[in-house]
């Protein structure tokens, strides 16, 4: 029998991986479901750059590939999974505050340094519009999916969640859709969170207004179009 092709899931932190991994394993029956954690965001990192950034993705998939001994012709698409942050909001929207870290609202970016904050986001913006019009990286397929304004923000309606209790919710997130797969299906595709029209249609949605700060993701794309191909 041969072996089912990887998609390979890229994500931010432990808890994005321990939240979804498991789930996804067992809906995407016909595929083989990895997940790589690269412990921060790629598009703040400050040695990357709209002229670098798909370089950098490239950079850790071949991270994943040597970790765990995949060749490149295992993988059949990478998925890339990414918070917006508010990255896409009018710089009046972000506003002074006594935190040194960003505190996230429906409506503001609260910040101590709100130049810092600015720069952040112009240079976020920028690279997640390379990377979302990206269709391929060293000749594999690969689409960049949102949770805005962040993962925790879109599973629990947390969008502030402190790191302390990451670990806890996503236990329990797994813990509540274990063998109710299909109800975590029906929670991506079908809640006011989830973002109508097809992938290009959903990054332009993102964009405008303080939509990048509000509880949206646009995942739900990826599992149309694979049980769309599943039918055919």
């Amino acid at each position: 029998m041969k072996s089912k092709k990887v998609v390979l899931f890229i994500v931010e932190g432990i808890s994005d991986k321990n939240s979804l991994a498991l789930i996804l394993s067992r809906l995407l029956k016909n595929e083989r479901i990895e997940f790589h954690v690269i412990h921060g965001d790629i598009t703040t990192r400050t040695d990357t750059t709209i002229q670098n950034c798909i370089k950098k993705v490239n950079t850790e998939i071949i991270k994943f590939l040597n970790i765990n001994r995949f060749k490149r012709s295992d993988i059949l698409r990478i998925v890339h999974l990414v918070d917006t942050d508010g990255a896409y909001i009018d710089d009046k929207l972000i506003k002074q505050h006594t935190t040194d870290n960003f505190i996230y609202t429906t409506d503001n970016i609260l910040t101590r340094n709100t130049a810092k904050a600015i720069d952040r986001n112009n240079k976020k913006s920028k690279i997640l519009n390379k990377l979302w019009s990206t269709s391929s990286i060293s000749k594999t397929e690969y689409r960049m999916y949102y949770f805005s304004c962040n993962l925790e923000h879109v599973l629990h309606d947390e969008q502030n969640l402190n790191d302390n209790l990451k670990d806890k919710y996503s236990d329990d997130f797994v813990e509540y859709y274990y063998g109710k797969e299909e109800k975590f299906l029906d929670f991506i595709n079908n809640s006011e969170f989830s973002v109508k029209g097809n992938y290009d249609e959903t990054w332009s949605f993102i964009k405008q207004g303080k939509n990048s700060l509000n509880r949206y993701c646009n995942l739900n794309v990826y599992f149309k179009q694979y049980y769309d191909n599943e039918k055919k």
